[in-house]
């Protein structure tokens, strides 16, 4: 069927009065829903932007290896980089706080488990290094600009267990699983543009502050350091720890149990022992 020119003006004008009132049915709708309260404090929040593809289950660039996970969400990326020298994420994420009162938490991990068999994990990174370029299983960068506490790792532990099997609750375990060479430190501290007033510091208390009972050819090196302990103090030579020497009130003393069997007057003269 053949239009007029007049019937198809008329026809046109319709089809544009009916595509703006559904475009503007879309956005008073829009609007409404933006208006709606969510929360408290929704009329005080910034909207929320969604910029992008659409997201699946799962999001594939390139050819990774294949991992055997069971996971609702997966997200892969193979690259084969050699141009300008940039990082490249699989998953960023950008959180900034300038509120006064506020606790940010930029990434919640929670696992509640009652198995009995398997392993369970809250947060598990896995490294596979196969060039000599620098690598870390978990990197954190801390830039202090403020007072007050600032933790590049921030561990804390309890325990409740009324049982009587044995258990161990260990704040931080490092194990050299595998390998023919062996590694060159389990823990490192050193200086870079910095340096840290104290490398290890314990501030608790308990049986022991430094317990060694692997097999080393030495215990403690201190190499050119001093090794201190207070007036009082006693170094101990025997497993019960009645052996002892100690410096008190100006001696040396040299302790079988409570019972001093000699000493050294530091203000004494020279002579030969």
């Amino acid at each position: 069927m053949t239009l007029r020119r007049g019937n198809w003006n008329v026809a046109r004008r319709r089809l544009l009065q009916s595509g703006l009132f559904s475009m503007l049915s879309g956005l008073l709708s829009a609007a409404d829903a933006d208006a709606s309260p969510i929360t408290e404090n929704a009329e005080q929040e910034p909207p929320v932007k969604s910029l992008g593809t659409p997201m699946t289950t799962r999001m594939r660039k390139g050819a990774p290896p294949e991992q055997p996970l069971d996971s609702m969400m997966v997200f892969e990326r193979g690259d084969d980089s050699n141009g300008r020298a940039m990082t490249h994420e699989v998953l960023s994420l950008i959180h900034e706080e300038k509120g006064k009162r506020s606790f940010p938490w930029t990434m919640y991990a929670s696992l509640d488990t009652h198995h009995e068999e398997g392993d369970a994990c809250v947060v598990c990174s896995r490294l596979h290094k196969h060039g000599p370029g620098w690598s870390s299983g978990l990197h954190s960068e801390v830039f202090n600009h403020s007072r007050a506490v600032a933790l590049g790792v921030n561990i804390e532990m309890s325990s409740d267990y009324a049982g009587s099997e044995p258990t161990e609750v260990i704040g931080l375990n490092i194990q050299a699983v595998a390998g023919p060479r062996p590694m060159q430190y389990g823990i490192q501290v050193h200086d870079g543009q910095g340096h840290f007033e104290t490398g290890i510091g314990l501030k608790g208390k308990g049986a022991a502050g430094l317990d060694i009972t692997g097999k080393y050819g030495v215990g403690i090196d201190a190499h050119q350091n001093t090794i201190r302990v207070s007036e009082g103090t006693c170094i101990e030579f025997d497993d019960h720890g009645k052996i002892r020497m100690r410096y008190l009130n100006g001696r040396i003393e040299f302790l079988n149990g409570d019972k001093c069997i000699g000493h050294i007057d530091v203000n004494g003269q020279d002579h030969a022992l």
